[in-house]
């Protein structure tokens, strides 16, 4: 009997841990992904997102200028600071808050390239084969309403 409750914990205890580690790598490739991103390195983006994703980042590379990205390094870069994880009640996905400052504004064609102060941001991330990675379903969207 002893033995059966010990193999029961060691089972509940593994369980449990794995949910952490999975928690903690949707965070982390989620913080890489976003800082990747919205400092334009589509590139290595594109090594933390699913592959029906990456087509969002192929069209933000095509629409960003040499002005954008001389207006994003004389500021100092975006920086990415990683909130709340939330597991949207499955094993597969979760949603990871992020906080931006100092990444380009999205403008329309022609316009001059803007920065925004901050931005706040939920990623969907979710568990595949190759390990968590972030699902695009467009380009981000800040949640944080404009003061203006």
């Amino acid at each position: 009997m002893k033995l059966l409750l010990l193999f029961s914990t060691v089972i509940l205890m593994a369980g449990c841990n794995q949910g952490v580690s999975g928690d903690q790598e949707a965070k982390d490739n989620a913080e890489e992904w976003a800082d990747a991103y919205f400092n334009c390195d589509y590139m290595d983006a594109k090594e933390y997102v699913t592959q029906e994703s990456q087509k969002w980042l192929e069209f933000a590379a095509s629409n960003t200028t040499e002005q954008d990205m001389k207006l994003l390094q004389e500021a100092g870069g975006a920086h990415v600071t990683v909130g709340e994880v939330f597991d949207e009640a499955n094993d597969t996905m979760r949603l990871v808050t992020l906080t931006v400052t100092n990444y380009l504004k999205p403008v329309a064609l022609g316009k001059a390239p803007e920065l925004e102060k901050e931005g706040t941001f939920k990623v969907a991330v979710v568990k595949r084969a190759d390990g968590w990675q972030v699902r695009m379903e467009g380009l981000p969207r800040s949640e944080k309403q404009s003061r203006d």
